[in-house]
């Protein structure tokens, strides 16, 4: 985990989509979406429930989610 990671996290939570947070941390999509799944593998848990209605921070998700706002401060 690093502070990148972080902000990528924060950034798909607060636009609630994938393309346009990886467009806001100037990274491709595909590059923002592995990290976050390495991410979520490395710490066991899942962040995000993805869906064709789009995305959903989970409660786990959430409670990481604040921690990093806290860090990136």
């Amino acid at each position: 985990m690093n502070l990148r990671d972080l902000d990528y996290i924060c950034a798909v939570a607060d636009i609630g989509h994938f393309g346009q947070a990886a467009e806001a941390c100037n990274v491709s999509q595909p590059t923002l979406s592995g990290q976050i799944k390495k991410l979520e593998a490395e710490l066991g848990v899942t962040l995000f429930e993805r869906s064709h209605k789009g995305i959903r921070v989970t409660d786990i998700g959430k409670e990481i989610i604040a921690v990093a706002r806290e860090a990136r401060e």
